[in-house]
């Protein structure tokens, strides 16, 4: 495959508690067993307390949130951002030592919980923009589950992997994760049929809720030419052949992703 002959960057995002982390390492042995890739992976959340996977390079060899908090008396929101100063500071070298580990395939990028920091402060897209030289790079956005089964709360998930895609500037992917614990078949039949999405919507919102909903899944359909729903569930394992699809399809030339 043409678009394997350098790294690929696969940087997991979204809201705390949507399953980054058990993402990264269920398509990370995914890709292990069914196409005998040896992915790295990479851990650049100075929060988390225990992996799943081993990192190649962990973040945490630079920064701990339980440290700052221990060391300066500061509470989990306030160390998050000092951690995220001192990682900003000393990004080069971060950077450098990611880029160091030998290899060709898939880079793994677990993002911190608090997505906002990762995505709203320098750190995030300038890590990204420094990773993708010389390789490629696509960002899953994770959906809530439970947000994502109301309209209003699949919107406002688009939203935010929209922005995404204009802060972290590559490609963005969207799948429901936990898809063991949801049921979105009635999602999916809406969002392949206009008039039932017009009526659920007119069901489920009111007054200006309702017209910004609708005014926004057109928007969503204006700026992707197909809409596709892939469920995942890192803890079964389901999806990731469909996410690998997603992936290799936002990478290709074309950008189309039908």
């Amino acid at each position: 495959m043409s678009w394997m002959d350098a790294w690929i960057n696969v940087v997991m995002i979204g809201p705390a508690g949507c399953g980054k982390t058990s993402m990264v390492a269920s398509f990370g042995r995914w890709l292990e067993k069914e196409l005998g890739e040896r992915p790295i992976y990479v851990n650049l959340d100075p929060g988390v307390l225990k992996l799943p996977y081993k990192p190649s390079y962990d973040i945490r060899s630079l920064v701990r949130v339980d440290d700052l908090m221990r060391d300066t008396g500061l509470g989990p929101n306030g160390a998050m951002i000092k951690a995220a100063e001192i990682i900003e500071e000393r990004l080069n070298d971060v950077v450098v030592r990611i880029r160091s580990i030998n290899g060709t395939g898939f880079r793994l990028i677990d993002t911190p919980g608090q997505m906002e920091l990762f995505l709203f402060r320098e750190m995030g897209p300038r890590i990204v923009e420094r990773l993708s030289e010389g390789s490629r790079a696509v960002a899953v956005y994770i959906l809530d589950p439970f947000l994502a089964s109301s309209l209003s709360g699949f919107a406002v998930g688009i939203s935010m992997s929209i922005i995404t895609r204009l802060r972290l500037r590559i490609p963005v992917v969207s799948v429901i994760n936990k898809a063991d614990l949801l049921n979105t078949i009635e999602l999916e039949r809406m969002l392949l049929d206009e008039s039932k999405l017009v009526e659920r919507i007119a069901l489920e919102e009111h007054g200006l809720a309702a017209e910004l909903s609708a005014k926004f899944m057109n928007l969503v359909r204006e700026y992707s030419k197909a809409m596709r729903i892939v469920k995942t569930s890192a803890k079964t394992g389901q999806g990731m052949q469909d996410l690998y699809n997603l992936i290799n399809d936002a990478l290709c030339e074309c950008g189309d992703l039908t």
